[in-house]
Parts: C-alpha cells; sequence; structure tokens
C-alpha cells in the first residue's frame, strides 16, 4: 500500500446546488446542499485512500470548532492527520460553492487575514516514510523545502500548481512533476496558449510538465514535444474538486510506478467519475469503480 504525504489546503465545504444561480439581490433555494470537508490537498488525500493508498495530510489549522470538524472529517476517511499543524489562536478557513445545472462551480474561500506563512521544522522526517509527495502552491513555505525533501529521497514529488497569480519558480524547479491547471499555468507563464505556456516552463525545469484543460483534457511534454490525453465523455453535474481528485490520483499513480502518461489516463478517469457525481469529495470513487470505467473505455 504506496503512501502519499500530501501538504496544502484543508477546509470546510459548504456546497449548494442550483438548476440556474439566483441573480445579485436576490433569495434562491438551492436544491440540494452538502456540507463536508474539502481543500486541494485534503481533497487529494481523500482520494489516495479511497483508491487503496495510504494517505497523509500536512495542512496548517486553527484550534476551533471548524478546525475539529475537518480532522474529524479526515479521520472518518482513513487519512492520517498525525502531521497537520493545529496553530493555537488561528481560525480554520472555510468554503463556500455554487454549483449549477451545467456542474460548473463558483468558489468563495474565507483564510485568515495576516497570519505568518505556516512553518515545518525537518522536512526531511515528513517526507522519510511515504513513498511520494504532492503538494499545493497555497504554502510555499510548505511546498519547497518538502518538495527539496522529496528529491532528496528520490520519489516522486508533484507540484499541484492551481494559483491564477502565478507559482513562484522555488517551487517548480524543486518538483518533480509539475501539473498546472489552466489558471495556474496562464498566470505562471504569462502566456495564454496552453502548448506556449508549457514550453515557457520548460526553460525553468527539467520536471514533468502538464497542465489539465477541464473538457479539453491533459496536455504534456514529452521532452519538447506536446502530447494531448482527451477526456473521458461524462455528463458533468459537479466539477467541484476535480482538480485536487486529479492531482491526488496521479501522485498515487506514481507511487505504484506507474509511467507518466498511464497515470495521467489514471487521474483522468478517477476525476471524470468525481465530475458526474455532486458533493464535492463526496463523489470520489473508489478503486474497483476507476477499474471498472477503464475497462469500459480503453485507451
Amino acid at each position: 500500500m504506496p503512501t502519499v504525504l500530501v501538504a496544502g489546503a484543508a477546509v470546510q465545504d459548504f456546497i449548494y446546488r442550483f438548476d440556474a444561480a439566483p441573480a445579485r439581490g436576490t433569495k434562491g433555494r438551492a436544491k440540494d446542499f452538502i456540507s463536508i470537508g474539502g481543500g486541494s490537498g485534503a481533497n487529494a488525500a481523500v482520494t489516495v485512500v479511497r483508491l487503496g493508498g495510504a494517505g497523509q495530510v500536512l495542512a496548517p489549522l486553527g484550534d476551533d470548532l471548524i478546525g475539529e470538524m475537518i480532522v474529524r472529517g479526515l479521520v472518518t476517511e482513513g487519512v492520517d492527520t498525525s502531521k497537520i499543524l493545529r496553530i493555537p489562536g488561528r481560525e480554520s478557513p472555510v468554503c463556500s460553492s455554487i454549483v449549477d445545472g451545467d456542474g460548473e462551480r463558483t468558489i468563495l474561500t474565507w483564510h485568515p487575514p495576516h497570519v505568518a506563512p505556516p512553518v515545518i521544522d525537518d522536512a526531511d522526517v515528513l517526507v522519510a516514510d511515504v513513498d511520494a509527495l504532492l503538494t499545493d502552491d497555497r504554502y510555499p513555505s510548505l511546498a519547497v523545502p518538502l518538495l527539496e525533501a522529496a528529491r532528496k529521497r528520490g520519489i516522486p514529488g508533484v507540484l499541484d500548481g492551481d494559483r491564477a497569480e502565478g507559482d513562484a519558480p522555488q517551487m517548480i524547479r524543486a518538483a518533480s512533476h509539475v501539473v498546472f491547471g489552466t489558471p495556474g499555468l496562464r498566470g505562471t507563464s504569462g502566456i495564454s496558449d496552453p502548448t506556449k505556456g508549457l514550453l515557457a516552463i520548460r526553460k525553468l525545469t527539467d520536471a514533468f510538465l502538464a497542465v489539465t484543460l477541464g473538457s479539453g483534457g491533459v496536455l504534456w511534454l514529452d521532452g519538447d514535444r506536446v502530447r494531448r490525453l482527451q477526456s473521458f465523455p461524462v455528463h458533468a453535474v459537479d466539477t467541484l474538486g476535480a482538480g485536487d481528485v486529479f492531482h491526488g490520483s496521479f501522485a498515487l499513480a506514481l507511487a505504484e510506478k506507474m509511467s507518466e502518461p498511464d497515470a495521467l489516463r489514471f487521474a483522468s478517469a478517477v476525476a471524470a467519475i468525481k465530475c458526474s457525481r455532486f458533493g464535492g469529495r463526496a463523489g470520489v470513487p473508489t478503486r474497483p469503480e476507476v477499474e471498472e470505467f477503464l475497462a469500459m473505455h480503453p485507451a
């Protein structure tokens, strides 16, 4: 059972589903609602466990009631929470999401403002017992030392490059694999065309580089050649967390020694199934469900 450490955001999600989002200044009654743990790091760790791996999460949380809810939800999913950073006096983040009739999500987040970046004492110790590392890009103070420690150990160090503000070059250079979301690649490269954006990032690093394009599939670099993996055809009900699920699946696949193209296809299948289900990470499939789905969609 490969172990994946996921470092990044953990929040409490409040998810509302509408046929059409209410107009500004009006009231609306949601057709469905769920409150569930979320956040890119936490969702990825849950994905690892649902797919048969051992998931650990490292995320900064407060010592408040919301923090307790987040940790309790992760423990219920079987995630190892022993590396979570509980910070006295700090509030924990929350997220409200509106999912419309096309499955597209609008996200409203709140993180405690004006707080010092989280700090870890010994990154080498934190990655000593894992087979792969995945970090998101919200906390560079966590991502850089952990990715550098993973590189020293010779294990995959995956960066989820999703911030529209762009990722710091030191995070990209420290990673062995960088999988951008479309806003993250555009913000980091300054280029709207994803093919040209990937080729521009190649000048910064020799890491494996890819970008997810939603229904447009995935682009990745094979040397300096750009390749595309088409998305799986599904009816999108809820895209919330799809990128988190993709990255968690990809990191687990690397820990299982899959090749990068096979890992991308596996992760695409997991994310596609998730998009067909409402409820954020509640829609993450199990390993048998993914294997059945892939058997129905041969390469």
